[in-house]
């Protein structure tokens, strides 16, 4: 009995432990929104980070967090949260208002250049599901592939052959449609080569040197692309295909 008696002690501590750790964040969480609708924009800031800093995330997260940012006046800490709360979900519509309403105050105007249609087309539905999903409907099309190259081998009618060898060839070359859908959400998600500069002013330079050329001047909460890199430089380009060189800590990657 003594053996029983301790397994169920054993489980009944591990789901009050479970329960207790599944708890904490919920409750962090909402201690910060609270922190927030008080108008203690540091406490909320510190909650809403220390979520963060043991792993956690979420849109609402870095949403709330864009906000409370934004509360207190730090727009490149806010843009950089709506930018990564984007990355998770970029159809989110609040955020999507609020990062254009962060944007407006910039003192950077940032003028982006158009995509074309089949670019906005093939953007859109990579991202109307996960990367997980898209690859689950790249395997589902190559089982159903070989399935008719299985029928065509095996058949004896005419009609059938001609339809599993046709099936099965056109779906293993649509399975690839899926997985290029997959890998493009999850460089968008996980690979990011955008940043932000989160110093209030710096200097893009023409090479990777401080007494180089200078290009423009840029301001916190500006989006760049990394493209390049040089010991304690990143080659960047901006939404209006400007590059240039800027150090690497003024930037902060989303």
């Amino acid at each position: 009995m003594k053996p029983i008696l301790l397994q169920i002690s054993c489980l009944l501590a591990f789901i009050l432990i479970s329960t207790f750790a599944a708890a904490q964040p919920k409750a962090t969480f909402s201690r910060g929104n609270t922190a927030y609708q008080q108008g203690n924009y540091q406490e909320a800031v510190e909650a809403y980070e220390s979520l963060l800093a043991d792993g956690h995330e979420s849109v609402s997260l870095y949403h709330n967090l864009g906000n409370t940012y934004f509360r207190i006046n730090k727009l490149g800490l806010a843009v950089l949260n709506y930018e990564r709360a984007l990355q998770i979900d970029p159809k989110d519509e609040e955020c999507l208002h609020n990062l254009k309403v962060a944007k407006g105050q910039l003192k950077d105007l940032q003028v982006g250049i158009e995509k074309s249609g089949i670019v906005k087309i093939w953007l859109s539905i990579q991202q109307s599901l996960s990367s997980s999903a898209w690859n689950w409907i790249g395997i589902v099309l190559i089982w159903l592939g070989v399935g008719g190259l299985i029928l065509w081998l095996v058949s004896q009618v005419r009609s059938q052959k001609k339809l599993g060898f046709l099936g099965g060839i056109s779906l293993l070359l649509l399975s690839i449609i899926p997985f290029l859908l997959a890998h493009g959400r999850a460089q968008h998600q996980h690979n990011s080569n955008k940043a932000i500069i989160m110093v209030e002013e710096t200097i893009l330079k023409a090479a990777p040197e401080t007494d180089s050329k200078t290009v423009l001047k840029l301001h916190e909460g500006t989006k760049v692309t990394i493209i390049d890199q040089i010991g304690s430089w990143n080659r960047v380009r901006l939404e209006d295909t400007s590059e240039g060189w800027l150090p690497k800590d003024v930037t902060e990657i989303i």
